[in-house]
């Protein structure tokens, strides 16, 4: 039996007329005998769904057996009653009846029991009918009319030839316009947290090389390893420099360098000379392991004449005046050439000197530093630093002065604070001082303004070779060295604008032992200077403006620094040190960097001394204007000529010892 392609229209199962009224007969009248007349009921169209208005008739009635029936079982049998079937009209009201109303008798008893029929109720429903597939209702109602429920308890033999016949129609009936609609959106905001486990991945990847694409290179400055310069000049003199730098790859680079400055103004004052030589040989080695090691090497071999004499009415020879300096420096460093992966810096700094005089003056020096430095987050560095520096000073007497420094420090960084806490713990003969080292900056607008305030302290040693660099007219026979005890407080303001780069601030400091240079007369009538101790208490301002213009063609460049109290404790005056310094420079450069013009302007206030018989005086202002050039005349070779004194200025800066006046000098340059 097959399935129809359309499910009827359901109607009252009371108004059922089939289109003929003849009842449909079966095949073989004799193999339908119902049992029961009464089992035929409306109410059993529950089960029977015809599968085709037109039901086949099947070749062979044997094929078709109740018995096969007995697995069609409806989950629940009283869910479907008549009153179900309202909607179901068949066109004839009479029931149908089967057309011999004798019980037919089956061709074949053995296999069909009419007995066994008791819960098989066959229905003959003919229906003629239109489909519409619009419908969705009656398909419903055609489904549930085609299932067949079977309540077979009983085998059942023979064969059932079933005939229907459908033509079933649709009512008129409204269309249901369904529009459909949007759910509302949700705009709240929902925290959600995430919880993502941290798995340190390790990542091996060769360093990228950035490089420029697609950018046009600017112009390259050319690189030299060899400098050397020499020129002559009036009064006598001469001047001769070399230098080279010279590298091996990323293992080993150095540089070596040589100057020999000398002038005799004999001419114009007796003894009026001096010479300069200094040599400096300087390597860097670079060792696996992110170790290198640096090594120092240099000599000074200079002399003076003390010059400083009346040479209208005394005259003394070269030698009777003449004073040898000659100072060994031996030093070298082994440090990380390279952060390590500890973010830690660290360094052993080795250095020795060993100073002899014309007068058999010796002096030897040892100084040890080590330091290290720790790193926080790249930017805020932990540094604990222990320096040794120990002095000797033989002439007839044999001094020490030996001096050890702890310095530990912190320094945090941030966008707009810079913060350094630190300490200066140093030690003398078994005195402890302890000095500040703190520093607060504040940057106001990056770094165009800043303002910075701090404290510090040091233990400076003054020894027979600080002595000779301030003043080479000293005597230090029969000085005792000792350590300066400098405590200074600060405050100022500083900035970098690109253009314009500043510096300014208020200085009070106390300083204690500290070294002046007082006059002293040999019997001879020459004068010596020597140092007395005292303490002073200094209050000072000083500055620096660095000015870049024209794209860098032209610098200029002015310090100050002035004191504005300056008070000894015992001494009426501060002798030998000046009140005023003031120093202004600036540096043209033209064509293309081929020519440069200087000129440089320093002044300095006239210095407290006293004479030979014991009074204060103070010297005259010093106003030294200088002027000064070099052109290439090619890549290599080029020329000099400088101006000093121009305005002839023969100011005192050691009481009897009168500067040179106008000179120049002038030579080449080469570079290579």
């Amino acid at each position: 039996m097959t399935r129809p392609n359309h499910q009827p229209e359901t109607r009252n199962p009371q108004t059922l007329k089939p289109p003929n009224p003849q009842t449909p007969k079966p095949l073989n009248p004799q193999t339908f005998k119902p049992s029961n007349p009464q089992t035929l009921k409306p109410s059993n169209l529950q089960t029977l769904k015809p599968p085709n208005p037109q039901t086949p008739k099947p070749s062979n009635p044997q094929t078709f057996k109740p018995s096969n029936l007995q697995t069609l079982k409806p989950s629940n049998p009283q869910t479907f009653k008549p009153s179900n079937l309202q909607t179901l009209k068949p066109p004839n009201p009479q029931t149908p009846k089967p057309s011999n109303p004798q019980t037919p008798k089956p061709s074949n008893p053995q296999t069909f029991k009419p007995s066994n029929l008791q819960t098989f109720k066959p229905i003959q429903l003919l229906v003629t009918m239109s489909l519409n597939h619009k419908s969705i209702f009656t398909a419903i109602a055609l489904l549930a009319l085609g299932h067949v429920v079977i309540a077979q308890k009983d085998k059942v033999t023979g064969s059932v030839d079933i005939y229907k016949d459908f033509d079933a129609h649709l009512l008129e009936s409204n269309k249901i316009n369904l529009t459909p609609t949007l759910p509302p959106i949700d705009t709240t905001t929902q925290k959600q947290d995430y919880i993502v486990p941290a798995r340190p991945l390790s990542l091996s990847y060769p360093t990228p090389k950035l490089r420029p694409i697609a950018m046009k290179s600017g112009k390259k400055d050319d690189t030299f390893n060899g400098y050397a310069k020499a020129g002559a000049g009036i009064p006598k003199q001469f001047w001769g420099e070399l230098g080279y730098f010279f590298s091996a790859e990323d293992k080993f680079d150095g540089k070596a360098w040589f100057r020999h400055h000398s002038l005799n103004n004999g001419d114009n004052r007796e003894n009026q000379r001096f010479f300069n030589n200094d040599f400096l040989l300087n390597g860097n080695v670079y060792l696996s392991q992110n170790l290198a090691v640096e090594g120092n090497v240099g000599y000074s071999y200079d002399r003076v004449h003390f010059y400083g004499y009346n040479s209208d009415t005394l005259s003394f020879s070269e030698e009777r005046t003449r004073q040898d300096v000659k100072i060994l420096d031996l030093g070298g460093r082994l440090f990380n050439k390279e952060r390590s992966d500890m973010d830690l810096n660290f360094h052993i700094a080795p250095k020795f000197y060993l100073l002899n005089d014309y007068y058999a003056n010796k002096e030897t020096g040892l100084a040890l530093d080590m330091g290290a430095t720790k790193w926080f987050a790249e930017k805020h560095p932990l540094t604990f630093n222990i320096r040794t520096d120990n002095t000797t000073f033989e002439d007839t007497v044999k001094q020490k002065l030996n001096n050890i420094y702890l310095q530990p420090s912190f320094t945090f960084h941030s966008d707009i604070v810079r913060i350094k806490i630190g300490g200066n713990f140093a030690s003398n003969r078994d005195e402890f001082t302890i000095f500040p080292d703190a520093e607060l900056t504040l940057r106001l607008i990056g770094n165009g303004i800043q303002i910075f305030g701090g404290a510090g302290g040091d233990l400076r040693k003054n020894t027979y070779r600080t002595m000779l660099d301030y003043n080479p007219f000293n005597q230090v026979r029969g000085v005792t060295l000792r350590n300066t005890e400098y405590r200074n407080y600060y405050a100022g303001a500083k900035g970098d604008l690109g253009f314009l780069e500043y510096s300014g601030q208020f200085t009070y400091a106390e300083a204690k032992d500290l070294a002046l240079f007082q006059t002293k007369f040999t019997p001879e009538g020459i004068t010596r200077f020597q140092v007395v101790y005292d303490d002073a208490t200094i209050t000072n301002v000083q500055g620096t403006v660095k000015l870049n213009l024209f794209k860098q063609s032209l610098a200029l460049i002015g310090t100050l620094s002035q004191n504005l109290t300056f008070e000894p404790a015992n001494e009426s005056k501060t002798w030998g040190l000046p009140q005023t310094e003031w120093n202004f420079n600036g540096v043209v450069s033209v064509l293309d960097g081929k020519a440069e013009v200087r000129g440089g302007l320093y002044i300095a206030d006239g210095i407290w001394f006293k004479d030979i018989e014991g009074v204060s005086r103070q010297g005259d202002v010093l106003l030294d204007l200088n002027a000064g050039g070099n052109f290439y005349f090619s890549k290599n070779i080029g020329a000099f000529v400088n101006v000093n004194n121009i305005l002839n200025n023969k100011r005192e800066r050691w009481y009897n010892y009168p500067m040179v006046g106008l000179n120049f000098l002038v030579g080449l340059t080469a570079r290579f």
